[in-house]
């Protein structure tokens, strides 16, 4: 019997409810509407319920409810702005835990007002539950694309950029963030040239919205930001960058500017592993998509770079680093030292690299676990590949230049330079070289064992492209041969 009295009582309490949030309400009838929807959705929130609550809802009045202000409350509303604001959020929170309401028409157009409350001094909890929403969102193909507007998305990365030491709610806000990359990835594989018109302006807003923080010296998050970018640029495919980059190339050629005053301050200071590792996947990334231009663009004559450089000059850098940002240095001066440095230390890592796989060639060599295993098998599967791509294009920008005099006139290094490059790539083909060798003396040697191992067949075909420009190491890589004429019959 009682609950069966309970069960018409909050039939009652519904009805009452709905009638009093219908448009047309008092704002005073729509207040306590809200409070009394807050109660009842505390007991249910099944389907048929929200249904019937969305279809009364007036849309327009929660919007002004999630975004009042202590004057705009009446006097007998018995609860302050805050709790107000808390309660719209709560219902909205509701209706998206429904698909079928989450896509509809309403919510995503409460969508902006949700996002424009975003705060990292948000004493409530409701940035953490609108973000909430947004990973719901962007589960629904059939309203995901919503968070690839750049107003919006613009929102999510300035909560992300002023929680990096607040830590509230962040990890969601970055989770929404790379989503929205995969989101457009999985949109362009089904209609490249509807996901190409409804994103028209997200990369170039997003990425020169990100790059700025990162090419800041005094910004300390440089590698929380490298590590978003890694993890997010990874999902556009590269006819997609190609596109973009086609159609804004003042916006392309500002966030590449900053991507490498950023990775130019990384690379020229120490940092943890993984920051360094996720350097070079980025730049890596970025020449699989922007071509080699990422990394030789054309530029003016050195002789024009060094004298705009020397009328804006007053005192001489003491490193790299303050170079950058006391000078003012031009588009061409930074594309200068980022090719150099790039390549320096992609040598440098692949002979880092090669030490490591040839670590794990000895008996005696300790077995990794647990993250350091995680990480050596990155180092190995994502790091190494991109190295060699990076050292792929040195050498065929070498060839180009020493073909082309007017190219080696106008082109990013003089002859010293040049040569310094040279002597850093026949170093790092040595490690590799020897690297092979080692590998085919020990017990994975084998021919049979070989032709599976990808670090082996991605080391000599790299090798290849080496010794086929330059023959220093020819006489060493003979002993080479016998075996990769044995892996290729398999």
């Amino acid at each position: 019997m009682s609950e069966s009295t309970s069960s018409n009582s909050n039939s009652s309490d519904l009805e009452r409810c709905l009638e009093l949030l219908r448009p047309g309400t008092s704002d005073e009838s729509k207040f306590i509407g809200l409070t009394l929807m807050s109660d009842l959705l505390q007991i249910s929130q099944d389907q048929e319920t929200m249904t019937r609550f969305f279809d009364n809802m007036d849309f327009p009045f929660l919007d002004r409810m999630m975004q009042i202000d202590e004057n705009s409350v009446p006097r007998e509303a018995g609860v302050d702005a805050t709790t107000i604001r808390s309660i719209a959020i709560d219902i909205m929170t509701c209706f998206s835990t429904h698909w079928e309401l989450l896509i509809r028409k309403e919510f995503k157009d409460r969508v902006p007002t949700m996002l424009s409350l975003l705060s990292a001094s948000d004493a409530t909890e409701n940035s953490k539950k609108i973000l909430k929403i947004m990973i719901r969102i962007s589960a629904y193909p059939q309203v995901s694309m919503i968070l690839t507007n750049p107003g919006y998305q613009s929102s999510i990365v300035a909560y992300i950029s002023n929680t990096f030491d607040t830590k509230e709610a962040h990890d969601d806000a970055v989770m929404v963030f790379k989503r929205t990359f995969l989101i457009i990835q999985e949109g362009f594989k089904q209609n490249p040239k509807i996901v190409l018109q409804i994103t028209k302006d997200f990369l170039p807003t997003i990425m020169t919205r990100i790059s700025k923080p990162f090419s800041v010296l005094s910004e300390t998050h440089k590698p929380e930001i490298l590590q978003m970018l890694t993890e997010s640029v990874a999902y556009l495919p590269e006819q997609y960058i190609q596109q973009h980059v086609k159609d804004h190339t003042v916006e392309t050629r500002n966030w590449v500017r900053n991507l490498k005053s950023g990775l130019i301050q990384l690379l020229s200071t120490r940092q943890a592993p993984t920051t360094r590792d996720n350097c070079f996947k980025l730049i890596g990334i970025l020449l699989q998509r922007l071509g080699a231009d990422w990394i030789f663009p054309e530029i003016p004559t050195t002789d024009s770079i060094l004298a705009e450089t020397r009328t804006k000059k007053k005192s001489s850098p003491a490193t790299l680093v303050h170079s950058m940002e006391s000078l003012s240095l031009t588009d061409a001066e930074i594309d200068k030292k980022f090719a150099a440095l790039v390549v320096h230390l992609a040598c440098v890592e692949a002979r880092v690299l090669m030490d490591e796989l040839a670590d794990e060639l000895s008996s005696t060599a300790a077995k990794k676990e647990g993250d350091e295993a995680r990480q050596a098998n990155i180092r190995k599967e994502q790091v190494l590949p991109l190295v060699y791509e990076i050292l792929e294009v040195s050498i065929g920008y070498l060839v180009l230049v020493s073909e082309d005099d007017e190219l080696l006139e106008r082109g990013l290094f003089d002859a010293t330079a040049l040569l310094k490059i040279q002597e850093s790539l026949q170093a790092a083909f040595s490690a590799v070289l020897d690297y092979l060798l080692d590998l085919q003396m020990s017990k994975d040697g084998t021919p049979e064992k070989l032709v599976s191992n990808m670090s082996y067949l991605a080391s000599m075909r790299i090798l290849s492209v080496w010794l086929t420009e330059d023959d220093s190491l020819h006489a060493q890589a003979v002993a080479l041969f016998p075996t990769l004429e044995e892996v290729v019959r398999l």
